[in-house]
């Protein structure tokens, strides 16, 4: 071989030795947290999961689940659309990697998105908030709906919803944009620390459900039918709970008065007269 041959083979073997740039139409690997330019699509409007009007939203699981508390819930008002994230903690205190099982529900009679967890999540380290989204009134961490907590998200106005989960950290994401039919949806009472899921203002029927849940602090919530000539029905249920959330009451009266009738549901002083809470009017049979 001569000379030149020579270091053709050298050149050409050096070549094929050193390390080429990625060319413009390579892959290349997606940051996990990028800055989107306001001008670009909203982030709770990509992607192709579908949004669910009524019903089963979500149920999702994630193997080998570490999550035991809420650490907290962020808003996103977007434009478009409105993102909620929830985030979790481990038994350590530090951001948990997953989840484990959850289900998410439009319940659009009562106007809510609501998140139930596994009996693992015990704890919270925020209750409530207040919202002004033109989708989203305020978010309620509940006890005693689920095995574990609830995340009951009140709506503004009739929603569609989607979510998904993240690992490492956990996260629960739910997106919202407006119903595609403008059909009206239930509305909730609230007031003095009480929310009243049901019943609704009205013509009510036999067997009477009473449900919703009281601020945390509250011990108990007196339940009383009463007209202009006195109280038919005056119950005490217990809400008292260790951990620092809303706590659900649910019961059920199989008969009582008939005809116009007020319903008080809230706390009452040593006297035994109402303080705060809901009253609503209902025309029973």
């Amino acid at each position: 071989m001569n000379l030149r041959s020579l270091l053709l083979v050298i050149v050409i073997a050096a070549s094929a030795c050193t390390p080429t740039e990625p060319q413009s139409g390579s892959p290349t690997t997606v940051p996990t947290t990028t800055t989107t330019p306001s001008a670009d699509t909203p982030s709770c409007l990509t992607g192709e999961l579908p949004f669910v009007e009524q019903g089963v939203v979500a149920a999702l699981d994630s193997p080998g689940r570490d999550a035991s508390a809420i650490a907290e819930v962020r808003w996103h008002a977007l434009e478009g659309c409105e993102r909620v994230e929830i985030e979790f903690l481990s038994s350590a205190g530090s951001p948990a990697s997953r989840i484990g099982p959850v289900g998410v529900s439009m319940l659009s009679d009562t106007g809510i998105v609501r998140v139930t967890l596994s009996d693992a999540i015990a704890d919270s380290a925020v209750a409530d908030t207040t919202l002004n989204g033109e989708l989203l009134d305020g978010w309620f961490v509940v006890e005693g709906i689920s095995e574990g907590l609830a995340v009951d998200l009140h709506l503004a106005g009739r929603a569609a919803a989607r979510a998904f989960t993240t690992t490492s950290p956990a996260r629960l994401v739910i997106d919202l944009i407006p119903a595609d039919e403008d059909l009206p949806i239930g509305t909730l009472t609230s007031d003095g620390g009480v929310v009243l899921m049901s019943p609704q203002a009205g013509v009510g029927l036999y067997p009477l459900q009473i449900a919703g849940y009281s601020a945390p602090g509250i011990d108990a919530v007196r339940i009383r039918l009463s007209d202009s000539t006195g109280v038919f029905i005056d119950r005490s249920v217990s809400t008292l709970s260790p951990v620092h959330v809303w706590h659900a009451f649910d019961i059920g009266l199989t008969d009582g008065p008939s005809g116009s009738v007020d319903l008080f549901v809230g706390t009452v002083d040593e006297d035994e007269e109402p303080v705060a809470g809901v009253e609503v009017p209902l025309d029973l049979p």
